[in-house]
């Protein structure tokens, strides 16, 4: 690790689980965390039955795991054999949860645009439905109607952005698991620039450039352990 004789101070705007924790301590480093955000399954139950088996649309999207998380909810309470359509899904935690539940992701990605960019080239998807949190990004249902693809947004879960002032001063890095947790942090914080934002991927990459200028650093595995591994890299020798 870079300056072996002072521990490098981590911040985590989201409270890891227990083996990333560990694994993060146990190379030397300090970590203190918080919940910058709180996410909440919300949905309309007949809305959300009536566009899992849209037959106007041609594919179904899972960009977050939450969102795979409010299908699992709907299905224990509505068991429903769903129509045969292609199924998108944007990261590892998302995908195998919906492989959970049964259901085949016909493609993945590590991120929301170049799943965007891969959808609008199946020539014979000419609408798709997207089950999202009420904090989603605009980017993939935009470039998906400039592709004169319609997009039909569905929303099945909540992110409530918690604000705290931060004490930013002894951080060495920083670490962001979504865009919503980037927009919640900067909203009452500032860091030093020279800063490295990790970050799990590009989306979220992405939201760290729009609100500041510190390096970003994006994990090789698109995951929490894949974040904490890019950080001890970043810091070892």
């Amino acid at each position: 690790m870079k300056n072996k004789a002072t521990a490098k101070h981590i911040f985590a705007t989201r409270k890891l689980p227990e083996n990333a924790a560990k694994k993060l301590m146990d190379a030397g480093f300090h970590l203190d965390e918080f919940d910058f955000i709180q996410v909440s399954t919300q949905y309309d139950e007949a809305s959300f039955l009536k566009q899992l088996n849209n037959p106007a649309s041609q594919a179904r999207i899972f960009t977050s795991k939450n969102a795979v998380r409010a299908l699992a909810d709907l299905l224990s309470k509505n068991p429903v054999e769903l129509s045969k359509k292609k199924n998108f899904t944007v990261g590892i935690k998302a995908t195998e949860r919906l492989a959970e539940l049964g259901i085949k992701s016909n493609v993945r990605s590590d991120n929301a645009m170049i799943l965007a960019q891969i959808i609008a080239r199946n020539a014979d998807v000419k609408a798709v439905d997207f089950f999202c949190g009420d904090q989603a990004l605009d980017d993939l249902p935009e470039y998906l109607a400039s592709k004169n693809i319609k997009v039909h947004k569905e929303i099945v879960y909540h992110t409530d952005l918690v604000h705290e002032k931060v004490s930013t001063e002894l951080f060495d890095g920083l670490i962001f698991l979504s865009p919503s947790a980037v927009y919640s942090f900067f909203k009452k914080n500032n860091v030093n620039t020279k800063i490295p934002a990790f970050c799990i991927g590009a989306t979220t990459a992405e939201a760290v450039r729009r609100r500041c200028d510190n390096p970003r650093i994006i994990a090789h595995k698109p995951s929490i352990i894949g974040v904490v591994e890019r950080v001890i890299e970043y810091f070892q020798d």
